[in-house]
């Protein structure tokens, strides 16, 4: 309330807006944007608005990054500093990998995890996330994503998205939750059987951001880099192309579907290979939200994440704004924000794609800039990193205005409610 208070909103406790900041996948691309989101964010006060954050693919590695800090919402200097740092020791890796090798759900995850940890994170992070529930701070609510890799294809919609947070881990659209610290855990019939460590960040890392690891990726940054040892069994995981091998806490149970109770295992992946922004955890009633800010680093075209989640909330049947379609013209080259606004029970919904018409004479110099920083490039250098920070700073920046605005409108709907 402080936050809104001092940015000359008007608003009492009890018509705090719930306000959601969602960071889409896109490699390092989404790392250091939403980081400079998140910092430039504060730097305007807006930072402090927020109830939630939530994060997909690469922006995760930004989440599990700040969050580490109790303190981060108000040191973004701090936080941002962790980009330039340089990588970590191949000992260390190898010493956390060696350890994982004799967990039975060891998989091509861990590897991942150890890597991104390694190249783009920069720090071998082994905190849990269920410590962030124990934490007393003022920090927005993070929630990571994830999808169930059984269900992908073939599956119905509903056993698709699961989501993270420091309080329970679960299936979005059909309620089966447990608490977080006992993910990976073995159950049967809805009772706890083997208790296992908790996941710590690194493997959990490995999950959010798996849709990078692709065979060319695994081949030279994999192969070719960690020792023989462990390459045998990694050959193996290869092989069968296994990815977030986790205890399934629905095995046996009665009460759930049987395409989520028949396996005792079931496999996490990244949620950005089906949608790029993490749309789904906050639709609906659960969280109630009245504004989502949605900066965009997908690799895709503009437009492209809300017409899936569009698609999406009308399968599960959840309220989500109209969108013209006549706007998905300017998609080669968009504008820097747009506005969907919520009637009723839909979010507003404020949409930022990061390379626009704003930073970009026209589309070819977007296409341009999106090759510069592909989601599939080696670590950034600096002059990159910097170079992108002063973009995606200039987006919040230019666009405050709107956001007030908006957020002034979220205040006035929560009242009605």
């Amino acid at each position: 309330m402080k936050g809104l208070n001092s940015l000359g909103v008007d608003c009492i406790a009890k018509n705090v807006p719930h306000i959601a900041l969602l960071g889409s996948g896109g490699g390092q691309r989404a790392d250091v944007g939403f980081m400079g989101t998140l910092y430039q964010m504060e730097k305007e006060g807006l930072l402090d608005t927020l109830v939630y954050v939530g994060g997909i693919s690469g922006s995760t590695w930004c989440m599990s990054s700040v969050y580490n800090d109790p303190e981060w919402s108000s040191k973004m200097d701090r936080a941002m500093s962790r980009l330039f740092r340089p990588g970590i020791e191949l000992k260390q890796i190898l010493d956390w990998l060696y350890k994982q090798m004799n967990d039975e759900d060891f998989s091509l995850s861990d590897v991942w995890g150890a890597l991104t940890s390694a190249k783009f994170i920069k720090e071998m992070d082994q905190r849990h996330l269920s410590d962030e529930a124990r934490r007393n701070t003022f920090n927005p609510y993070p929630i990571y994503n994830a999808v169930n890799k059984d269900c992908f294809t073939h599956g119905p919609t509903e056993g698709k998205w699961f989501e993270l947070s420091p309080h329970e881990a679960g299936f979005t659209e059909l309620g089966f939750f447990i608490e977080t610290s006992l993910l990976g855990n073995k159950f049967k019939d809805g009772e706890l059987v083997e208790k296992k460590p908790e996941m710590d960040m690194v493997k959990l890392e490995g999950i959010f951001g798996s849709a990078l690891a692709s065979w060319e990726v695994i081949k030279e940054y994999i192969l070719n880099w960690l020792k023989v040892k462990l390459v045998g069994k990694i050959g193996r995981l290869i092989m069968d192309w296994e990815w977030g091998t986790t205890e399934n806490f629905l095995y046996h149970d009665r009460t759930a579907p049987t395409y989520l109770s028949s396996k005792e295992r079931f496999h996490l992946m990244d949620a950005g290979l089906l949608m790029n922004v993490p749309y789904p955890v906050f639709l609906g009633e659960k969280r109630d939200i009245d504004l989502i800010i949605a900066p965009d680093y997908s690799a895709g075209k503009a437009f492209e994440t809300l017409t899936l989640a569009r698609d999406y909330a009308a399968e599960v049947k959840k309220p989500f704004p109209e969108i013209d379609d006549k706007i998905l013209k300017e998609r080669d080259c968009p504008n820097d924000c747009y506005v969907f606004e919520g009637k009723e029970k839909e979010p507003t919904i404020v949409y930022m794609p990061l390379f626009n018409r704003r930073n970009c004479k026209d589309a070819e110099e977007v296409k341009a800039k999106m090759d510069e920083f592909s989601t599939f490039h080696r670590p950034y250098n600096k002059e990159q990193i910097e170079s992108l920070l002063e973009i995606v700073k200039a987006n919040v920046t230019h666009n405050k205005g709107t956001l007030l605005k908006e957020i002034n409108k979220a205040v006035r709907r929560r009242e009605e409610k």
